[in-house]
This record gives structure tokens, sequence and C-alpha cells, in this order.
């Protein structure tokens, strides 16, 4: 999704965790993307790396998980016991989730050192994530008490763009789970891999990662196709909706794929200020090579976020951002020279 201008966060002060949440309808891939994620920062040799089950209906795992909340409440056995639905059962074990959280900060506070990466593997019924309360004031309390900071990973299938109503319909669950969650938020289009298997697309890729190049037109011709006028009435309100405020768009990646991967991989860490040792390694590049601060810093950012390193965008907002604070400093050192720039 689109995030606020970047800023750099250094971790150090007091206790820290990291966490991805990872959401999505069912069947969007994302047990598969978090073996995924597992398995790549593994090979990046990244420290305290855990993976944590949050799907109390979750039947049989890919992986083996540091933690399950199945050991608390299952949907399965709270199914039998009280007659619920599929539905109700989730919504049932996430209430009694948020009730005993203590469990949950206990169990991570024992596994999850200062400094953790910890993925979160959550249940696929989206109305616990974009418009129920207790999922979000379970992540509320994570933060309180461990010191979590969260960014979430929401997971589209890319087969929903073959159709622009299912697109549309995506697009309003991506702002939902958005608005709700109120946290750093990376909305993923996954499988592309798979795109070619479910025929060709009406428009270019590109036009649904950033939905608000569609016009209203397009989405009116192709989503409200053959259907009433009051319907396509509505379509015609949700898509200028879409175009007005470009609230959404979306990364592609492939599990399979590994520069997509680590390019999101890359915009996660950002959204998550997971630079834990940026600020020792800025001080060793200073000491070794005799760069200024900014400098140092930014080569120890850079080697923090793996291979690919820093985006120019990031690199020139923190360029700006050393110079007004080296200018500031100066400024105090001697306030005659200080000058106020009218740009």
């Amino acid at each position: 999704g689109r995030s606020a201008e970047p800023h750099l966060v250094v971790a150090g002060c007091g206790m820290v965790r990291y966490g991805q949440v990872v959401v999505g309808a069912a069947g969007a891939g994302k047990t598969t993307y978090c073996n995924g994620v597992r398995h790549l920062l593994s090979l990046q040799k990244r420290d305290s790396l855990l993976v944590v089950n949050l799907d109390p209906a979750s039947d049989n795992y890919a992986y083996e998980c540091d933690l399950d909340v199945r050991d608390l409440v299952c949907a399965r056995e709270v199914a039998q016991r009280y007659e619920l639905g599929p539905n109700g059962a989730l919504v049932f074990c996430m209430e009694h989730l948020e009730r005993n959280v203590s469990w949950l900060c206990e169990k991570l506070e024992s596994i999850a050192s200062e400094g953790s990466y910890v993925v979160f593997d959550c249940p696929g019924q989206v109305e616990l994530f974009s418009s129920h309360a207790s999922f979000k004031n379970v992540l509320r309390k994570l933060e309180k008490r461990l010191g979590f900071r969260f960014v979430c990973v929401h997971l589209v299938d890319v087969q929903l763009c073959t159709d622009h109503a299912n697109f549309l319909s995506a697009i309003l669950l991506s702002l939902g789970v958005m608005l709700n969650l109120e946290l750093s938020h990376v909305n993923c289009l996954s499988k592309c891999d798979t795109i070619a298997t479910h025929g060709d697309l009406a428009l270019p890729l590109e036009r649904y990662l950033d939905p608000s190049l569609m016009s209203t037109s397009q989405f009116r011709s192709r989503a409200s196709r053959g259907l009433s006028p009051k319907f396509d009435r509505l379509t015609q309100g949700l898509a200028e909706l879409n175009e007005d405020y470009s609230l959404v768009d979306f990364t592609p990646i492939a599990v399979e794929d590994g520069r997509s991967m680590h390019a999101l991989l890359r915009t996660l860490d950002k959204c998550l200020g997971y630079t834990a040792k940026a600020a020792k390694d800025a001080k060793d590049v200073q000491a070794e090579t005799g760069a200024t601060e900014a400098q140092a810093l930014v080569a120890a950012l850079d080697a923090s976020l793996g291979d690919g390193g820093l985006s120019v965008d990031w690199q020139e907002h923190f360029a700006r951002f050393a110079a007004a604070r080296e200018g500031n400093r100066k400024g105090e050192e001697d306030p005659q020279k200080t000058q106020i720039n009218s740009k």
C-alpha cells in the first residue's frame, strides 16, 4: 500500500522486536509465502528468525512453526463443542486469544529475544482483519508489552485480475484491512508466476499494480458488463473512489522468484525500520574509511538491507535529511551563518 515518506528508525532504544503480519483470503498463498520467507531469511542468516501460526483452523502445516496458537485453542474442537460453523469457530477462537493474550505474550517473550524477526501466519477469514476488533487488539497488546514493530503483508491472488469485478472487490478489501489494522501495509499480488494459466489479462499487469491508473470507464466497461444499471452505478461509485484517492497499490511476487521476494523484503525492512545493527556498523565504517557520519550510516543501512541495497529515492531522502541536520548543527555553532531557505 501507499506509505508515508520514508523515515529513519534505528533500533536500540528499549526492547524491540519485528513482525510481519501475513493476511489474506483463503487460498491466497499465505502459508507458502511464510515458508518461502523463512527459507530466504535463513539464507541471509538473520538472527532469531521465528514463524508463528495464528490460524486456529490450520490442519496440516507445510513447515515446522516455532509457536502454534492451536496449543491454546483449536477451531475444529471449538466447532464440535459449541456446534459452530467454520467462520463462527474462527471468530470464537480469535476472541478467546484476545482474552488470553497473556499466554501469547509469555510464549513469545520466552522464544523471541530483542531484535527477533517474527513472521505471523494468520487465518484466511478476511473479516478478522477488515472489520473485527479482536485480532487488532491482540496486535496492539504485542506492541505495548513486547515492543513489536509490525508491517502487514496482505496477499491477493493474481487470479482476481482476470475479472474486474473481483479485482475491484480485492481493492476494497485491501483498503478495509489497511484502515482497520492501522499498520504499515504492503499489498501483494501473489502467485504472479501463474498468470499464464489464468488466461490473458485485459490490461497490462502494470495497471493492476497501481489501480489508480485505471479509469472509471475501464472498470465499468469490464466489471459491469451484462449486469443491471443499479450494479453499474455502484461500480462507477467504487471505481471513482479508487481513482480519486489512489489509496491502494500492489507489489507483484512469486515465492519461487528470488528477485521479487528480495525486492519485497527490502520494502518490508524499510517499513519496519529493520536496521538493528546499522548504528554500530556505521561507527565501524566511519572509523575505517574516514567517511562522514551521514555517509557511514547510509553505507551501513545499505548493507543491512541485503542484495540491491537502498533504493535511489531512499538514498536521496536520507541525504536531504542528513544535510539538513548538519546544517542545523552549523547554525547552532554560528548563528550568524544561519540562512533561511526560501524555496
